[in-house]
């Protein structure tokens, strides 16, 4: 078992909530930066391509049996989830910024705000795989379909939070740019 490296103590237990979905995760400490983003970003696509499983299985199973507004509002979640898929992969990469350069140091306060940030965001889409399976359980054991239509409502609406939680990420690694003198 490798040695954790320090990590401001505050931060441990999102560290540790992290570790439990992916092992290898140590923070972002110097030398792994990238690795951990790279994590980071793998776990949150991994997690929402599960939860539009889930959300695919009632949209063509309602399909299939004629329920349209249950696979209307399927559709819309499952695009709702694709628009997050993509954000990751689109978004600010550790390159242009001097947390991932070592242009500028990196403070204890820049690491306490961005591993509390992914343990959030990871926290919210393991969320929407559950609320998304619970979805899909609703729809197989035959309850109401205003009972499946909220189920899917509110995974994606969980989602829809998660993108723009994502997405703040950016002003998070946009403050670690070194200032211009």
């Amino acid at each position: 078992m490798s040695k954790m490296p320090a990590v401001p103590i505050e931060v441990l237990p999102y560290i540790r909530g992290i570790q439990l979905v992916l092992s290898g995760y140590e923070g972002y400490t110097k030398g792994k930066r990238r690795e951990a983003d790279k994590l980071i970003r793998q776990e949150i696509k991994r997690a929402a391509t599960r939860a539009r499983n889930h959300i695919s299985n009632v949209q063509d199973l309602a399909f299939k049996t004629d329920k349209m507004v249950i696979a209307k509002v399927a559709k819309l979640a499952t695009s709702e989830i694709d628009n997050l898929i993509e954000d990751v992969d689109k978004s600010v990469t550790g390159m242009n910024h001097a947390f991932f350069s070592g242009s500028r140091s990196v403070k204890v306060s820049d690491l306490k705000k961005l591993i509390k940030h992914d343990h959030d965001v990871i926290e919210m889409v393991t969320k929407a795989i559950n609320i998304a399976n619970s979805a899909e359980h609703a729809f197989n054991t035959s309850k109401t379909d205003e009972d499946v239509t909220n189920l899917i409502q509110q995974c994606q609406q969980m989602v829809t939070s998660c993108q723009g939680f994502f997405n703040s990420r950016n002003k998070i690694l946009g403050g670690l740019r070194q200032k211009s003198k």
